[in-house]
């Protein structure tokens, strides 16, 4: 597996294109312009199966319509993140005087969902907390987190939809008793990984 990271300087987000040897892939959180994902997709010679979401904040999203039409990839969120992209109040777009209302997700996960892209098998974490609909993406040893789990943090909780005992939750119980040698790749900020987390993460660890 092959991961490529495009960083959106204006936000610091990560978007990532995960790809197998046989050039199928997956966009994870197109935050960044869809033209220069687009560029990089071209330059790899990667076919986009699907262009999957975290979250529905306009910071992870503001390149998805216009790659949806250009990739011709399935959208995937989950049910909540789905309502959250079409409504520019719940993407907090509306806040930045730029209101995005995306058309909805072709494909809508659930929690322990598996969804396959070449030879990837893509586990889909349901994660609320930062908001409703907060998901993360497990493939072999690397978890895609969007905002839930941070290089020794954690997403805000104070948007609409977010809660901390959420994400305290989320992170207990559906992230911290994965494998500690799994790879954290955030939606901000570095990779970390889950032993390192559950010691020193500043907001939730349990030495």
């Amino acid at each position: 597996m092959n991961i490529e990271r495009l960083v959106n300087t204006e936000t610091d987000q990560n978007c990532y294109i995960v790809y197998d040897n046989e050039k199928e892939g997956i966009i994870i959180d197109p935050g960044s312009s869809a033209d220069i994902i687009f560029d990089k997709v071209k330059e790899l010679g990667i076919m986009i199966k699907y262009i999957l979401l975290t979250h529905c904040h306009y910071d992870h999203i503001e390149g998805l319509d216009l790659l949806r039409k250009l990739t011709g990839a399935k959208v995937g969120a989950s049910f909540e993140c789905n309502l959250g992209i079409q409504n520019p109040k719940i993407n907090v777009s509306f806040m930045f005087g730029n209101p995005i209302k995306e058309a909805p997700a072709e494909l809508i996960l659930n929690d322990n969902d598996i969804i396959k892209a070449g030879n990837m098998e893509i586990k889909t974490i349901t994660t609320p907390g930062h908001t409703k609909g907060g998901v993360c993406y497990l493939i072999d040893e690397d978890l895609f987190s969007g905002d839930t789990l941070f290089l020794r943090s954690i997403g805000r909780t104070d948007l609409p939809g977010g809660d901390f005992n959420s994400i305290k939750k989320s992170i207990t119980q559906k992230l911290y008793t994965l494998d500690d040698e799994i790879i954290v790749h955030p939606g901000h900020g570095n990779d970390t990984k889950i032993y390192y987390e559950k010691q020193y993460n500043t907001y939730i660890n349990i030495k």
